[in-house]
């Protein structure tokens, strides 16, 4: 089993970076939680994290998002994905970290749409 474990800091308020983060429907559904092959949510705490559990369609893949107030207008955003290969390709993307960049990629993207609609909205 992988573990993933990252973080971004997003120049928004917690309340506009938890609003996004569930309704931003481009996230795969392994880092959303609870949307989408079955995944479901196991936790769910408003402001504060969200913990999902695969189900039967992605046994052994389970995360966790977490939000942390670092300003008044910044917030810290923490992923951890625990990932159970099934395959040899699966295991050959995890070990190559292909799994690992794209979550990166995946976490900027989203704190550029969000960094952004905050910029579109004061214009």
């Amino acid at each position: 089993m992988g573990r993933i474990e990252e973080s971004i800091e997003i120049e928004a308020p917690i309340a506009e970076v938890y609003r996004e983060w569930t309704d931003y429907q481009p996230l795969p559904a392994c880092m959303r939680g609870g949307a989408g092959r079955g995944a479901t949510a196991t936790e769910v705490l408003p402001l504060d994290r969200i913990a999902w559990s695969g189900g039967p369609e992605l046994p052994g893949h389970s995360g966790v998002v977490t939000f942390h107030r670092v300003t008044e207008h910044s917030t810290r955003l923490m992923l951890q994905l625990d990932t159970e290969p099934h395959g040899l390709w699966d295991h050959l993307v995890e070990g190559l970290g292909f799994t690992d960049r794209r979550i990166i990629d995946e976490l900027a993207a989203f704190k550029t749409r969000v960094e952004e609609h905050r910029q579109h909205l004061a214009a």
